[in-house]
C-alpha cells in the first residue's frame, strides 16, 4: 500500500524544503509540495524533519546481540549499519535482523571486491612491511579499507609502564593511549594506503593531530575518508577523574582527549575535513567493566554503548546549537556513511529509487537521556543530558519500525544483508 507523508521538512544532503514524500514497495516514489492522496495510507509530518534514515559504519556487537542492537539502532533513527563481531559466531546469516547490516570483514590477502569496506586490524599497523601487499590487493579490487588510527604494542608497553607504577585507577586510562600515538598511527596508515594506492577510511579520530594526518593527505589528493564519534565531541577527559564506579563508563579506545580538542572536531565536521559521525558502539555492559576493571583499570573492556543515542546527539547538539546546518547533518549521518559502506546508491538520501528507509524527527521532542528509558545497553555515558530531537517515526524500505517508546511484543524483522554481510 502506498504510504504518503504530509506536510513535512524534507532534508537531504544538498537541502531542505517543504514537501510530501509518497513511497511504496519498500522504495520512494517521488517528492512534491503537494502529492495526491489516492487512497494511500497517509501520515501527517507537520511540525518534523522528514530525513534519510541513518547510516551508521561501526557497530560491534555478539553474532547473538545483532537483534537488540537493531532494535536500538532503529529507535535512534538507524536504519542501516556496519558490523564488526566481537566473537565467532553461528550461522549470523540466519539472524532475524530489525534493520540492514553490512558486515565488515578483515582485510587479507585475497581481499574479494565489492562494495562493503574491510577492516585493517589496528594491530596490523605495527607489521607494515607484510600488510601493504594485502592494502594494494584491496585497492585492485576497488575495496576501500578501514582502519582505527592506534598502536596497540605501544598502549601495552605504557600500560605495564603504569602498572609497575602502581597507577591502575581509570584516572590513568588515557596515559596508556596518549594522542601522539593515535596521529603516529594515523600517519602510518595513510603512508601504507598512499604506497599501496588504496582507499583509506580512518575512525574513530579523537586528535587536532590525527586530523592533521588527513589534510596533509587530501592536499595531495590521497582519497582518504574520516570520522569521528559523538562521545569525542560531546565529552572530555575529566571524565576519568570521576573514580571508578563512574570513570569506567568511559573506558574507550581512543580515550576521551583534553576539552579543546572537541571544538577542533566541530570544525572539522563542519568544515567537511571529517566526513562523518559513526557511533562506534560497543556492546559492553557497565557490569562487565566494573567486574574486570575496578581494581585495574587496564582490564577493563575498552568501548561504549552509543547506536541509540548518535542521531539524537548530533541533532540537538550541532543542529540546535549551530554547529552543523540540517544539510551537513544528514551528509555526516546518513549519505556519507551509506558511500562508505557501498549503499549509496539506494540508501542514505531521499530520492525516487532509493530505498524507503526514512526518519521523522520531531524537533520538539526534549528527552532526558537516562539507561532506564534507552535500550542499547545498561548504561549511556550521556546519562542525564538533555536533548531535543527525537525519532517519532522510522520506516525501512517502507515497513514501519517501533520508535517513540512504543513496546512491541514481537517486533517484526525486515532488516537484510547487504553488499555480501552474510557471507
Amino acid at each position: 500500500m502506498k504510504t504518503v507523508l504530509q506536510g513535512g521538512v524534507v532534508v537531504r544532503p544538498d537541502g531542505v524544503f517543504a514537501a510530501d514524500i509518497s513511497f511504496e514497495n519498500g522504495r520512494i516514489l517521488e517528492m512534491s509540495d503537494r502529492l495526491p492522496v489516492d487512497g494511500a495510507e497517509t501520515v501527517d509530518a507537520s511540525g518534523c524533519y522528514v530525513l534519510p534514515g541513518a547510516v551508521d559504519v561501526l557497530v560491534h556487537c555478539l553474532p547473538e546481540r545483532l537483534e537488540k542492537t537493531g532494535e536500538a539502532a532503529a529507535r535512534g533513527g538507524t536504519t542501516c549499519h556496519g558490523w564488526v563481531a566481537v566473537a565467532d559466531g553461528g550461522d549470523v546469516a540466519s539472524v532475524a535482523l530489525p534493520v540492514d547490516v553490512v558486515r565488515l570483514a578483515p582485510l587479507t590477502s585475497d581481499a574479494a571486491g565489492g562494495t562493503a569496506p574491510r577492516l585493517l586490524g589496528e594491530r596490523r599497523l605495527e607489521a607494515a612491511g607484510a600488510v601493504v601487499g594485502e592494502l594494494h590487493a584491496a585497492a585492485s579490487a576497488g575495496t576501500v579499507v578501514l582502519a582505527r588510527p592506534e598502536l596497540p604494542g605501544v598502549c601495552r608497553f605504557l600500560e605495564d609502564e603504569l602498572r609497575a607504577a602502581g597507577s591502575t585507577a581509570v584516572r590513568h586510562w588515557p596515559a596508556a593511549s596518549p594522542g601522539y600515538v593515535e596521529e603516529e598511527a594515523a600517519r602510518l596508515a595513510v603512508s601504507l594506503a598512499r604506497a599501496a594506492g588504496c582507499r583509506l577510511g580512518l575512525l574513530p579520530l579523537s586528535t587536532h593531530g590525527a586530523l592533521e594526518a588527513v589534510r596533509q593527505a587530501r592536499e595531495r589528493r590521497q582519497p582518504v575518508w574520516a570520522a569521528t564519534s559523538p562521545q569525542y565531541l560531546l565529552l572530555d577527559e575529566t571524565a576519568y577523574e570521576e573514580g571508578a564506579a563512574e570513570g569506567l563508563k568511559y573506558a574507550m579506545r581512543p580515550p576521551l582527549r583534553a576539552a579543546g580538542q572537541a571544538a577542533r572536531l566541530w570544525d572539522a565536521l563542519s568544515d567537511g575535513l571529517l566526513d562523518a559521525v559513526a557511533s562506534d558502539h560497543h556492546d559492553t555492559t557497565f557490569a562487565a567493566k566494573w567486574e574486570a576493571g575496578s581494581a585495574d583499570a587496564f582490564a577493563c573492556p575498552a568501548g561504549i554503548p552509543g547506536v541509540e543515542t548518535r542521531l539524537p546527539l548530533l541533532f540537538s547538539e550541532g543542529v540546535l546549537k549551530g554547529r552543523l546546518t540540517l544539510p551537513r547533518l544528514v551528509q555526516c549521518l546518513c549519505s556519507e556513511p551509506a558511500r562508505v559502506l557501498g549503499v549509496g546508491e539506494r540508501k542514505g538520501d531521499l530520492l525516487p529509487g532509493f530505498d524507503a528507509d526514512i526518519c521523522l524527527l520531531d524537533p520538539a521532542d526534549e528527552r532526558l537521556l537516562t539507561a532506564r528509558r534507552l535500550h542499547q545497553g545498561d548504561y549511556t555515558p550521556f546519562e542525564g543530558m538533555s536533548v531535543r530531537g527525537w525519532p517519532r517515526m522510522v520506516w525501512l524500505r517502507g515497513n514501519r519500525l517501533p520508535a517513540d517508546g512504543h513496546e512491541e511484543e514481537t517486533p517484526a524483522r525486515h532488516g537484510m544483508w547487504l553488499s555480501g554481510g552474510g557471507d
